[in-house]
């Protein structure tokens, strides 16, 4: 008896680190804030010791079965506070997004204000991270994150929907 290979083809699970060097404004909508005084504030707001999101790395481990598309992954990242535990740990389920293996917490304990996303290529290359810092009485949130051009995408569109 002979079996095809593809039906036995193990998870993919993966480990990457990627660095937040990214800052931009965000509408409640999820669409770029373009406006200067915004984003610099965004800026001082993700780089101040309470905040401290911009500059830091999140290593994020994952399984991805392609063929079942059963799939799991979370992040680590150092506490963005001078509290304990000085590393967070967010669970993040599948967004269901075409073309991307995409996942998202949205509002998790660990960081209740916040939202934080990781994705990859269909071919495992390209992992991105984002968290985006929700400002009550705002106008508009921060996305600090490693994808120098963020907006525009699918994961774009299931932000907006997700911050209405």
């Amino acid at each position: 008896m002979s079996f095809g290979s593809a039906a036995f083809a193990a998870p993919v699970q993966g480990k990457a680190s990627v660095k937040l060097t990214h800052v931009f404004a965000t509408l409640q909508t999820g669409q770029e804030d373009k406006k200067p005084e915004d984003v610099e504030a965004c800026r001082k707001q993700v780089s101040a010791p309470g905040s401290r999101y911009l500059g830091i790395t999140v290593t994020t481990q994952y399984s991805i079965d392609a063929q079942s598309m059963i799939m799991t992954a979370s992040s680590s990242l150092p506490s963005p506070k001078a509290t304990q535990p000085l590393q967070l740990t967010v669970n993040m389920p599948p967004l269901g997004i075409a073309g991307q293996y995409a996942f998202g917490a949205f509002r998790p304990p660990v960081l209740p204000n916040n939202y934080v996303l990781f994705s990859i290529g269909l071919d495992f290359k390209g992992a991105k991270s984002s968290v985006l810092v929700l400002n009550e009485g705002k106008d508009y949130n921060c996305l600090v994150t490693s994808d120098a051009a963020p907006f525009g995408g699918a994961l774009s569109e299931k932000l907006g929907s997700q911050q209405k």
